[in-house]
């Protein structure tokens, strides 16, 4: 029950200990892609789209409006495996915190 974090003390530091404590599985590494790159791909495909309206769909050769809309259609995708993974995360810990209270009865 020591490593367990409440969500008053989350902070960077604690962030960093937690993940020195279980270590980085599939979970948690497709948590962090998935919400990182789905914000990324969310900010880049808003802002190509955003510089097409002022240069046209091309621009010196790249098509910035097919790049633009296919990062703006990825963003949902890649949300939506970052909060599954998360979820799964939760689950392991809901499923540990019930065995460690059975063991201490």
């Amino acid at each position: 029950m020591g490593s367990q974090i409440s969500p008053q003390k989350l902070t960077k530091r604690n962030l960093i200990k937690q993940m020195g404590v279980r270590g980085w599985t599939w979970q948690s590494g497709g948590a962090a892609c998935g919400l990182c790159f789905g914000i990324f791909a969310l900010l880049i495909g808003s802002a190509l789209t955003a510089i097409t309206w002022f240069t046209g769909p091309g621009w010196h050769g790249f098509a910035l409006q097919r790049d633009g809309t296919a990062l703006l259609f990825l963003t949902f995708p890649l949300l939506a495996i970052g909060a599954h993974c998360l979820d799964l995360l939760d689950q392991q810990d809901q499923k540990t915190k019930k065995t460690e209270e059975d063991e201490d009865r």
